[in-house]
């Protein structure tokens, strides 16, 4: 999956052109799903990069039709937000990459 792996490599350069830096999510294969981890980086509220990052997943993936879950981790307390995983079934995510691939947009 590395080697095809167009999504990620346009989600980093959206980012770019966004300055904002590629490091700022990570992805992850687990089992059969493909997770995409965004770390929030302010101590209180949520910074704007994070939510940026959110809006290009958005925009790039739900057009195409591919489904996919939302989750925010908050610190023990629930008054800080640690990170945000957007969740995609590994299926759902191969196909992503295969539209991409295609240019079927």
């Amino acid at each position: 999956m590395e080697k095809n792996n167009h999504y990620k490599n346009l989600l980093g350069r959206l980012c770019k052109a966004n300055n904002i830096s590629p490091r700022r999510f990570r992805f992850e294969q687990i089992e059969e799903f493909v997770i995409i981890h965004i770390k929030n980086q302010l101590k209180e509220g949520v910074d704007l990069e994070c939510f940026k990052i959110l809006n290009l997943i958005h925009q790039t993936v739900l057009p195409l039709g591919i489904r996919f879950d939302q989750q925010l981790y908050l610190y023990p307390g629930g008054h800080r937000l640690d990170k945000v995983v957007i969740m995609f079934n590994k299926e759902d995510y191969v196909l992503l990459n295969k539209k991409l691939e295609e240019g079927d947009i």
